[in-house]
């Protein structure tokens, strides 16, 4: 388990707490510590959600295609900020002291890095990764086609022709790497629905 907190105080006391608890914890800094020095084992980073922010480090490893468990911990943490961080894509946020017997049970339904949310997650994660790709347009016309427009709808609310939307579809599974609007739409739900995010059409 990765500790990511830029109190030092607070961070070690965090970590002693895990390690109490029979968790191995490498503690960093910064989020650009833990980028830069991290073993690549970790499956769980608790992260003080002050500097850096714990939507901070769930928007990093969206960019970089790939998810951790991020949990959140506060002295005080509001309902709002856990709302938040649950939202963007943390997993579990806890209050200053841990309760380290919670955090266990949060950590067991991971599993051992297979289990079914773990691996939806890091299918959202690259998902998000590749839609990323798409321009605008392209990504009006994918939303649009998820809530089951055809070509000539899509068209009219874009004001462009069918022909058009069909060059923008193709250039957009092109971009994904997809072989069909299945597949495409596949990803799309992934990371929309996966991510916190609502699918329906755009705009």
């Amino acid at each position: 388990m990765a500790v990511i907190d830029a109190d030092e105080q607070v961070r070690d006391q965090v970590a002693r707490q895990v390690e109490a608890a029979g968790i191995i914890a490498q503690s960093y800094d910064t989020l650009d510590q833990f980028v830069t020095r991290r073993a690549g084992g970790e499956q769980v980073v608790l992260v003080g959600d002050d500097t850096p922010t714990a939507l901070g480090v769930c928007e990093h490893l969206r960019s970089q295609g790939f998810w951790l468990a991020v949990i959140a911990y506060a002295s005080r943490p509001s309902l709002r900020r856990v709302v938040a961080v649950l939202r963007g894509g943390g997993y579990d946020y806890f209050s200053l002291p841990l309760d380290t017997a919670a955090l266990l049970r949060s950590i067991d339904q991971l599993g051992d890095g297979n289990a079914p949310y773990v691996a939806a997650r890091q299918r959202a994660a690259a998902a998000r990764t590749r839609l990323a790709h798409l321009s605008p347009r392209e990504r009006e016309v994918l939303a649009r086609m998820a809530g089951g427009h055809s070509n000539k709808v899509i068209g009219i609310e874009l004001g462009i022709s069918p022909r058009t939307v069909e060059i923008h579809r193709a250039n957009m599974l092109s971009k994904l790497g997809a072989c069909s609007s299945t597949e495409a739409l596949r990803m799309y739900f992934e990371e929309h629905l996966l991510n916190g995010a609502a699918a329906r059409p755009e705009g």
